[in-house]
């Protein structure tokens, strides 16, 4: 038997037209499928404009530049997902303030921002979390009240909304990651979004490009090369056009899953809240704590068996970059990284390969 992989890109016949396309026109930096690209993205998500950048962490970046973060200034940050804006903070010699989750939608706990802000807080980030979204109206009130940006890291909730909303567009900064194991992928690649069109996109399209408007290498302000190739949006515009497919897939593939392995008590699943209709990431599954359970045994033993899984993300408390800012407040986030293990899931998985999965599983694990 082959070996099951966690993920597996979804590249189509039309993905290589299009980038064939994009190859024969010269056009392989700059070009007209970017503009399409990005336009398509603001047109699905519901905004008026979108910049493409060359990865989720470059979104990211442009953010904290336009936003003017200066050393010492405070980020708000959960304890457990994907800790790029984190990692990113320390090089920009910021400070990230981390921020407990709740146990059960791996999102942050909004009931625990607050005693975090400072005068010297400048942003609050949150991630949703393999396809989840938080809880976005009451941390957009926290926002106003303390007057306080937003980042929504939605580069694992492309596709899933809250109120029927698209995720990443609720605060006043969304970021979107198009690396190969994301919803859709250009390999690399990123996506910016922003409420204050006026006030931002502007900066962040200067800096994006080396800081030069449109007199020829006439630079304005300082800047990055943070663009995305035409060559990669060409992949990108191809796959975007099928997003909505891609999510009922995903829900197929989702419930299969979980009516094979609801029953066990042994383990528990992410929870999704009634207003939200995720475009599932990954499947994520939690260990209910048994005394003798040891996560990373079960992993080995799950490849033994031709099946790659994954772990969760760490909690910042269990790695040494972060030491400054370890924190006795992390319970929950503790927990989901030494419980978590994500199961293979991507578009092309078949039926009875969730089955077999699934079952090596319940095996393993009784």
């Amino acid at each position: 038997m082959k070996l099951i992989p966690w993920s597996q890109p979804d590249l189509k016949i039309e993905d290589r037209n299009l980038l064939v396309k994009s190859f024969d026109s010269t056009w392989i930096s700059g070009g007209h499928y970017i503009q399409k690209f990005e336009k398509e993205f603001s047109k699905f998500v519901g905004v008026k404009a979108a910049l493409s950048v060359n990865n989720g962490t470059s979104a990211i970046n442009l953010v904290y530049q336009t936003l003017k973060l200066k050393p010492g200034d405070e980020i708000i940050i959960p304890g457990f997902g994907y800790l790029a804006a984190a990692n990113l903070a320390i090089q920009c010699n910021l400070k990230p303030i981390f921020v407990d989750v709740d146990i059960n939608t791996y999102c942050i706990d909004v009931s625990k921002i607050e005693k975090k802000i400072t005068n010297k807080t400048k942003l609050i980030v949150i991630i949703n979390t393999y396809g989840n979204v938080c809880d976005l109206k009451e941390i957009i009130k926290i926002g106003k009240k303390y007057s306080i940006p937003i980042l929504e890291d939605s580069a694992e909730s492309l596709g899933s909304t809250y109120f029927k909303k698209q995720s990443g567009t609720f605060g006043d900064f969304g970021t979107y990651s198009f690396q190969a194991t994301k919803t859709i992928t250009t390999g690399e690649g990123g996506m910016v979004i922003t409420k204050n069109n006026n006030k931002y996109l502007k900066k962040m399209s200067l800096i994006r490009s080396h800081g030069v408007d449109k007199k020829r290498y006439y630079h304005i302000l300082p800047g990055n090369n943070f663009r995305l190739t035409n060559l990669q949006a060409a992949i990108g515009y191809s796959q975007l056009k099928r997003i909505k497919k891609i999510k009922l897939i995903r829900k197929n593939i989702f419930n299969i899953y979980y009516d094979t392995l609801k029953e066990n008590k042994d383990i528990s699943f992410q929870f999704f809240n009634q207003n939200i209709d995720p475009l599932v990431w990954t499947f994520a599954i939690r260990l209910n704590g048994k005394k003798n359970v040891n996560r990373d045994k079960i992993i080995k033993k799950m490849l033994d068996n031709k099946i790659e899984t994954r772990n969760g993300f760490y909690s910042p408390n269990y790695l040494k970059i972060f030491k400054k800012f370890w924190s006795k407040n992390l319970v929950n986030s503790d927990s989901l990284s030494k419980y978590i293990i994500c199961l293979p899931f991507y578009n092309n998985l078949k039926k009875k390969e969730i089955l077999y999965i699934s079952k090596k599983l319940l095996k393993i694990i009784s």
